[in-house]
């Protein structure tokens, strides 16, 4: 698999899909490069499979218009657009073998069978399962099948690969293993992949940027690491991880250093790039691994409710004395002395720990 198959960049210009009064998507503008791994990330009803099932040309837009590589494909059929596909059922034919599975989209593109045979081979050596050819889909495991479905989607070098919760049926070790596979193919390709999962770490994971869905709309885009870093809402503070939120009413600033009157005391936070004025309302989102046992800059009384070890971390559940209930993610290094259920305990975080996010 050569130069040929290097990817295409992706634009959404104004893309919508109304059933009835409900907008699945709502003027959706995206930009995707050329070779990037987008993932589509969001709740059930969020817009992302929706989204991808019309770059696929299997969802007609309500309006809008798709370009791939500079051209319009939206009137396209989905057998033009030449597409790699694949679906969380995987969607192999029960009465092939692996290799008439993964053959089939050359097979009805019309290629030799000496052509077929050697591209074949290829693609099962990409996926590392080139001693499988003869068998047949039932006698594969469920990540045998799934890298089966990769290599029929790859098999005819489409420029793009797009992902349906391919991962999806997959227990949790076979998925994380399956996941960094995919990203390391990706690198080795050099095509757009964009992938659909409601599953944060697997985003984390295999994506260069994620786009957040949220009710038909892209509610913030970047790179993993600064959607967590920076989230600009509730929504995705809450959705990408867990975060705890604190209500509070500027009372003063001094040198960046905001302090804001709370139900449980005054809270120091650092305004960094989003500014603020006395007299002003901030949510200020927490991450649980950034609250700290023990006193801080903000300090706080809290009950201990639950205190779960999970081998490679702790996590920790408090309420304090307004009822605000917060959780605490101990690392490895303090995880074996966990606080007993219904002590209290001193928590600290630093003014850089909180970032201010929109209410929903």
């Amino acid at each position: 698999m050569t130069d040929e198959s290097a990817g295409q960049d992706i634009r959404l210009y104004g893309l919508s899909k109304y059933y009835g009064d409900f907008r699945a998507l709502d003027d959706v503008n995206l930009h995707v490069a050329a070779g990037e791994f987008l993932t589509l990330l969001g709740p059930s009803g969020s817009g992302k499979s929706t989204l991808l099932m019309a770059l696929a040309g299997f969802v007609e837009p309500t309006h809008g218009d798709i370009f791939v590589g500079g051209s319009s494909i939206t009137a396209l059929a989905p057998e033009k657009r030449d597409f790699g596909v694949v679906f969380q059922g995987y969607a192999l034919f029960p009465h092939m073998t692996v290799a008439g599975n993964v053959g089939y989209p050359l097979k009805v593109r019309g290629l030799g069978k000496p052509e077929i045979a050697a591209k074949v081979r290829d693609a099962l050596d990409l996926v590392q399962l080139g001693h499988l050819a003869t068998r047949l889909p039932k006698q594969l495991s469920g990540g045998q099948q799934q890298r089966v479905a990769l290599a029929r989607a790859l098999v005819f070098s489409p420029k793009m690969l797009l992902l349906d919760e391919p991962m999806g049926a997959l227990d949790k070790k076979l998925r994380h293993d399956l996941q960094l596979e995919l990203r390391q193919l990706h690198r080795r390709l050099g095509r757009t992949f964009v992938n659909v999962t409601h599953d944060q770490e697997e985003a984390m994971a295999m994506s260069d940027r994620i786009a957040i869905m949220r009710a038909g709309k892209i509610e913030q885009l970047g790179a993993p690491r600064a959607l967590y870093d920076a989230p600009e809402t509730r929504f995705v503070a809450d959705f990408l991880g867990k975060s705890n939120f604190i209500e509070g009413k500027v009372t003063g600033i001094d040198a960046g250093i905001a302090t804001l009157d709370t139900a449980d005391g005054p809270v120091v936070h650092a305004l960094g790039t989003r500014p603020a004025g006395i007299g002003d309302s901030l949510l200020l989102a927490l991450r649980p691994q950034k609250l700290m046992l023990g006193p801080g800059p903000n300090s706080r009384k809290a009950t201990v409710e639950t205190a779960i070890f999970l081998g490679t971390h702790a996590e920790v559940s408090l309420r304090c004395a307004s009822g605000l209930a917060l959780a605490l993610n101990l690392g490895i290094e303090n995880a074996q002395a966990l606080p007993a259920e219904g002590t209290t305990v001193e928590l600290g975080w630093d003014p850089a720990a909180t970032v201010a996010v929109r209410p929903d």
